[in-house]
């Protein structure tokens, strides 16, 4: 009887057996070996297969931007750290510095990952908001075109909502900018929601009509709540309910869905939780001691339990998001330090990082598989690259 190795052709061995194994770092080099190679490694097949193996597991990625005012000017960084596989409870778990940028200028956001790549995002109001898709993996930098809409010189900033996702049957990964902004004359939101979609393939913004209405709100997520093409929000409706919304990257519409039964005056916010869409919610967040956060998990399309209601015994806190189904990270807000509480074990482990000096800032907790999904356009810029966007753009 033949074993499963001997049932593979040579080729099959060397694609399904051995490169998709290997790390992105490994197999950008081997891209030098021959032709066959280099078309194999960049070819849509191989790097789906690649993304897809089972040899690669998602691993906790953790990106910090904070700024050191000791220094004069101030030291402005970013810095991402990845952890190892398997996290256990009560031990400080090794970390790796896979990137740092100490030259940072007004960045705001890091949206993703989808498919291993990331959105970042600099400035807030207005017209001042710039892009750019980045794969740390590959060290790929690619900056998107400046999206305007058009204002009235009495409007400012209200929400500015993004998404990221990807569309299946185009193959293209898009952007959505979601503005609305107050009448300062008036005193009021204005009552139209303006939004654009940018896609990578096209490398171009499109202005949209979104059946979306102004006055609800949507919450920002936990991490990236991307699925299968569809990305997910909870939202507050203007009869202050809680529901899903929805952007569907492949028709470009919103839609509604059944949210978790959370009361109006409790904090809530979606995440993923082992691969699905879960809820936290809570009635006094981040008090010392006697925080009770709800954990409410997505069954079928629209049912919604509480799987469990988390007590973390730590001192003063914000909560961030959660690592598999049972660590629930918490950053300090009188240290900076970085726990997280293992419901599971009822024990609390540092994470080792110290951001004292850097306090001042945002934290990302990411879910992170490396990719080798290309970004890069055909005739790159002099500013596609990672140093220009953080520094200069």
């Amino acid at each position: 009887m033949a074993t499963s190795i001997q049932s593979y052709s040579r080729e099959e061995i060397v694609t399904d057996i051995l490169l998709t194994r290997l790390p992105v770092r490994s197999l950008l080099r081997f891209k030098c070996v021959c032709k066959s190679w280099q078309d194999l490694i960049k070819s849509p097949d191989f790097i789906k297969k690649h993304f897809s193996s089972k040899s690669s597991r998602p691993r906790l990625c953790i990106c910090k931007f904070g700024v050191n005012y000791t220094p004069q000017p101030p030291l402005r960084a970013i810095n991402l750290f990845l952890f190892p596989e398997k996290i256990i409870a009560g031990i400080v778990p090794s970390r790796q510095s896979i990137f740092r940028w100490e030259d940072v200028s007004d960045f705001r956001a890091i949206y993703g990952p989808v498919n291993g790549l990331f959105l970042l995002q600099k400035g807030f109001f207005l017209c001042n908001v710039r892009f750019a898709w980045w794969n740390p993996a590959t060290k790929e930098c690619r900056i998107i075109p400046m999206v305007s809409f058009e204002l009235q010189r009495f409007f400012d900033e209200h929400e500015n909502v993004v998404g990221i996702g990807y569309d299946a049957v185009s193959q293209d990964y898009k952007v959505l900018s979601l503005r609305t902004y107050m009448n300062d004359e008036k005193r009021e939101v204005h009552p139209k929601v303006f939004a654009a979609i940018y896609s990578l393939k096209n490398d171009s913004w499109k202005h949209i009509e979104p059946n979306f209405p102004y006055n609800n709100s949507l919450c920002a997520s936990l991490g990236c709540t991307h699925l299968n093409g569809v990305y997910y929000w909870l939202c507050v409706t203007k009869d202050n309910v809680y529901i899903i919304s929805t952007f569907d990257f492949t028709t470009e519409m919103f839609g509604e869905m059944e949210g978790p039964p959370i009361p109006y005056d409790h904090w809530g916010a979606l995440m993923l939780r082992g691969g699905s869409l879960a809820a936290m919610s809570c009635s006094e967040m981040a008090q010392p001691m006697t925080s009770f956060y709800d954990i409410w998990a997505r069954i079928g399309e629209n049912n919604w339990i509480k799987v469990v209601t988390v007590n973390p015994p730590i001192t003063a806190h914000w909560p961030l998001g959660i690592w598999e189904y049972d660590k629930y990270i918490y950053e300090m807000t009188q240290t900076y330090n970085l726990v997280y509480y293992d419901h599971t074990t009822k024990q609390v482990t540092d994470f080792g990082l110290n951001f004292s000096n850097i306090g001042s800032g945002s934290v990302w907790p990411i879910s992170y598989k490396e990719s080798l999904v290309p970004i890069n356009r055909e005739n790159p810029t002099e500013q596609d690259n990672i140093e220009y966007f953080f520094a200069k753009f």
